[in-house]
């Protein structure tokens, strides 16, 4: 009979990324193999969704799987879901519907503010656009914002 392996996530990136404060893992809301693995290594996860039905159900599974499998499952016992956040967001009825319905599922796990859809900050690149254009300034405050939250709801290791 062979013992309880030791925890997943103590060995899992060991020497990989001991000179990062953080190492940011990011995977589809799938929930198979690749991101089981991820899971397995990680500490906290942050659920990224857009506000559309299928999203959110996606989301709502991966919050299931960490809070409810994930100690058993990936013998990682002190995984959680430290934050939600909503991205792509548009001025539309529906997707202000859904992302009063991701408030109301996630309650306090939901970080602000929502990362609105830009078209400006997707083709920044192929534009060749700085951080510091006023184009996307009101997109870098939000991240900035969020980057605030990150800090404040996840533990440096």
């Amino acid at each position: 009979m062979c013992s309880d392996p030791a925890p997943i996530p103590s060995t899992a990136l060991e020497g990989v990324d001991s000179t990062f404060d953080y190492t940011l893992i990011d995977c589809q809301p799938s929930v198979f193999h690749l991101t089981q693995l991820a899971l397995a290594a990680a500490h906290d996860v942050v659920i990224v969704t857009e506000a559309d039905i299928y999203s959110v159900e996606a989301a709502k599974r991966i919050h299931t799987f960490v809070t409810q499998r994930a100690p058993k499952d990936l013998a990682n016992p002190t995984l959680a879901v430290r934050g939600v956040i909503i991205s792509g967001l548009t001025n539309t009825l529906l997707q202000a519907e859904q992302r009063d319905s991701i408030r109301r599922i996630f309650g306090d796990l939901l970080w602000e503010p929502s990362v609105k859809l830009r078209t400006t900050l997707a083709e920044a690149n192929t534009d060749a656009l700085p951080l510091t254009d006023s184009r996307v300034a009101d997109s870098r405050a939000t991240y900035e914002l969020l980057a605030q939250a990150f800090l404040k709801a996840v533990p440096t290791p």
